[in-house]
């Protein structure tokens, strides 16, 4: 590649027009590109999965203050005992370094320059990178969007890649005016014709290539009303997912529109940046996309839209089709596979991105903001929602569909998944080691068909090509042979012969999604009112994620993240209701709903006979203690409850703030600032979002209320750790303490969650080390893989890197009441 400038490299990798200023470094003494060629190779030793355990010597090796650059023939033992060998390689003619082994293995790569300076890092392929020694962000899915700006020194320099699938490619480029850069990465809408002046959003990836933190703002040319600006800080060396406003300023005809976002840091001109962007027009009947702002994060996310066409003289108003995607499609490629329906709208949620997260953790929340966007902006009929999908989509419709029954009358999984530990590499722990029960718990709220008695209310259409080679039809076979023990209304077909994605070629949709017989039986269901459904059978295996279905709900576990169930009969004429329930503990009852208001509510819970008054909200609350259920009062919200549950993932939910510290010495603020950029880097990439970072100096909660809040560090070297001051769990130099145990050592690292003191719903997330060494452990944590479910409390040393499941000390979850003595933490030394 020929050296070019900055502005013109962009224009060229993202087709915009773009107009900048930066300020100058001095010309480079190397060339300008330089191309990945050759390296040393290493193949896998470890790895972590979906899971909160890492197992990977080398990584034990690579975090240490004295590791030194491997050479050819070193070796590193695995934890089997057989050796892996760093052997030369090198890319071949376009670029591309890999071998079969290498999947998940390692690349080591060294550059020489004359001098220091600023460069892209344009990478493909890998899970992510070390550079001289620091996390950075990858492109394991290949999609050539995500470069990383790094500052190299003079001498050498070291890059070490995770090899990700076992290909990667790399290149740096030379950044001659460090600045601001707009990078693409759009996420915009479509406009309907005849909606002008409505204000829309859209976000881009903005990148910093200076060494200081930028205050960005930004603005679309030409809004016709005013909007609200760009505005957001963006960390050295690194780029954000940046959200703006934009408004027409008159009635735009369908077709292509061009329109233009200008950009500044720090009220500087000298950086600045002006980039165009395309709209599209559509009518009112048009396959488009739409965006919003996400809870999560406060980021735009999209999703697209097949509206219903209605047919001459229709009334009914036309129901909604939640459709969600597989591995590597998004929510466009979606709805461009189905042909318009006259009785319903298709909407197709976007995972977040692609591969997104299995429709597991995030993605199941961004299905369910989806959900609940198209039901406010469409008109349809609210007992007509149905839920389909196709591979990972496929296991999205079966997660989704059974936690939350009552929202989809029917589900349509066609070439789906049961869960990570049938398909997709499930975090398996050994049944020797003392934690494994605890931790492979956790990881209930991904196992289907715990919650299989979930699908009883609902429509089922199992849809699978016989000779599919990606997803095994045997998946299919697995959960029609599960259901049909119970259920009275499943239907399942296997299409002869057909692989994964299979099609007709006609121009009506593709068969394997828009199969006829499934839609007729979507047309046919509905779902009922409250009022109507005289049973319930309900299982949930964390009331955090799902919790409630019709008039019942459970609130608490008698063992946390074991299945929980309830079966239930109502009887209206005799004002009862009677049932069976299996670990609970706290129990919802809206009475009002099923019965006629009277004096007393009869119940029969698990043999035992109650006469509870007549609640005065029509709301019922239960509480059991041993084997005894009584009527109690609505509980605290400081409790735990479906509000806030617990697990590390459950307080990243609620447009979380990540604060690190500045307390500490040199290196100890360059690792929180470097672990921050690098979970911002991750989230971007995975998640198509951005996270607000602030300082420990800059934290105060009253600017956050509400929000969910990540401390990085130690209460000595982040001063925001003070919030959490009433925690019975405490990170400092060189100790922890869980309760009544204290540990010594520099090199732990402890995570856990808490609710936030000054809100009765949002949490604080503690990443935590004891030292530089316990900081550097958690570099690679999982918390942003689908299925790998961290409990309230996890804490390990170096020995997990050695040992896997072994190494880890301790694990497990906190009380009802958020503390130790009543929850449930298992040590790796207690007998």
């Amino acid at each position: 590649m020929r050296a070019v400038s900055v502005a013109a490299l962009f224009a060229l990798l993202l087709c915009l027009n773009t107009t900048t200023s930066f300020i100058a470094q001095d010309a480079p003494a190397e060339p300008a590109t330089i191309i990945l060629g050759e390296c040393l190779v290493l193949p896998a030793v470890g790895g972590g999965g979906r899971s909160p355990v890492r197992a990977d010597p080398f990584e034990s090796q690579l975090i240490r203050s004295n590791f030194a650059a491997p050479k050819v023939g070193d070796k590193v033992k695995r934890l089997d005992g057989t050796e892996a060998e760093w052997r030369a390689a090198a890319a071949n003619e376009d670029g591309w370094l890999g071998a079969r082994d290498l999947a998940g293995g390692y690349a080591w790569w060294s550059v020489e320059l004359k001098q220091a300076g600023v460069w892209l890092l344009h990478a493909r392929g890998h899970g992510a990178v070390y550079v001289n020694g620091e996390l950075r962000g990858g492109d394991v899915y290949n999609y050539g969007n995500f470069p990383v700006p790094v500052a190299l020194k003079a001498g050498t320099n070291h890059f070490c890649f995770l090899m990700g699938r076992g290909s990667i490619r790399a290149q740096l480029e030379y950044v001659a005016s460090p600045g601001l850069h707009v990078i693409g990465d759009w996420t915009l809408p479509d406009l309907v014709q005849g909606h002008a002046m409505q204000l829309h959003f859209g976000a881009v990836a903005v990148l910093n290539s200076t060494s200081r933190t930028l205050q960005v703002t930004g603005y679309v040319s030409g809004s016709g009303i005013n909007v609200p600006p760009m505005v957001g800080s963006i960390l050295p060396y690194s780029s954000r997912k940046m959200r703006f406003s934009f408004a027409p300023p008159k009635e735009l005809m369908p077709g292509k529109h061009q329109l233009t976002l200008r950009v500044s840091a720090d009220n500087d001109p000298q950086l600045t940046q002006t980039a165009t962007f395309d709209i599209q027009v559509v009518s009112e009947s048009d396959r488009r996309k739409v965006t919003f702002i996400s809870n999560i994060d406060g980021s735009v996310q999209y999703y697209s839209v097949v509206p219903a066409r209605p047919l001459p003289g229709q009334t009914d108003k036309p129901g909604i089709l939640l459709s969600l995607h597989g591995a590597s499609v998004e929510a466009s490629g979606q709805a461009g596979a189905y042909s318009p329906k006259s009785w319903c709208h298709i909407v197709c949620p976007t995972n977040r991105r692609p591969f997104g997260f299995d429709w597991e953790d995030w993605g199941r929340i961004d299905a369910l903001e989806v959900l609940e966007h198209a039901k406010a902006t469409l008109d349809h009929e609210p007992s007509r929602v149905w839920l389909t999908g196709h591979s990972m989509g496929g296991h999205g419709t079966w997660s989704v569909g059974a936690h939350f029954p009552d929202k989809f009358a029917a589900i349509g999984p066609s070439a789906g998944w049961e869960s990570f530990d049938s398909y997709g590499g499930g975090g398996g722990h050994p049944p020797q080691h003392k934690l494994s029960p605890m931790l492979t718990r956790g990881a209930n709220q991904h196992r289907t068909l715990l919650l299989k008695h979930n699908y009883k209310s609902q429509g089922v259409y199992i849809l699978h090509g016989d000779a599919d080679d990606n997803v095994p039809v045997t998946q299919a076979r697995m959960m029609r042979d599960a259901l049909k023990e119970f259920h009275n209304e499943l239907h399942y077909f296997e299409q002869p012969g057909a692989g994964h994605w299979w099609d007709d070629g006609h121009d009506d949709g593709a068969d394997c999604l828009d199969w006829a017989p499934m839609f007729d039986m979507f047309a046919k269901r509905r779902l009922p009112h409250a009022s109507e459904v005289m049973q319930i059978d309900f299982t949930t295996c964390n009331p955090g994620n799902t919790h409630s279905c019709h008039w019942a709900a459970i609130h608490m576990q008698r063992v946390q993240h074991e299945p929980s169930r309830v079966q239930l009969r109502a009887e209206p004429n005799n004002g009862r209701i009677i049932g069976q329930t299996s670990n609970v503990t706290r129990l919802r009852l809206a009475v009002s709903t099923i019965l006629q208001p009277r004096e007393q509510v009869g119940l029969s819970l698990d043999g035992q006979e109650l006469e509870c008054d007549w609640p005065k909200a029509g709301v019922l609350w239960l509480e059991r203690a041993g084997d005894v259920w009584s009527a109690a009062a609505e509980p605290s919200l400081k409790l735990k409850g479906p509000h806030r549950y617990g697990m590390l993932k459950g307080a990243m939910r609620r447009n979380v703030v990540l604060v690190y510290g500045t307390k500490g010495d040199e290196s100890e603020n360059a690792q929180m600032l470097a672990k921050v950029r690098y979970d911002c880097e991750r989230w971007q990439y995975q998640g198509n979002g951005t996270f607000t970072v602030v300082a420990d100096s800059d934290f105060a909660p009253a600017k956050f209320v509400g929000r969910d809040i990540v401390l990085y560090g130690n209460a000595d070297i982040n001063s925001a750790f003070s919030f959490v001051a009433g925690a019975p769990i405490s990170v400092r130099r060189a100790k922890v303490v869980i309760g009544k145990r204290e540990l010594a050592g520099d090199d732990l690292c402890l995570l856990f969650c808490y609710p936030r003191p000054d809100c009765e719903l949002s949490s604080v997330c503690v990443i935590g080390g004891t030292g530089l060494a316990g900081l550097r452990l958690a570099d690679r944590l999982g918390y942003f893989i689908s299925g790998a479910s961290f409990p309230d409390v996890f804490l390990y040393g170096r020995e997990m890197l050695e040992k896997g499941t072994g190494g880890v000390l301790a694990a497990g979850f906190l009380g009802e009441d958020w503390s130790i003595e009543r929850g449930e933490i298992v040590w790796r030394d207690e007998e």
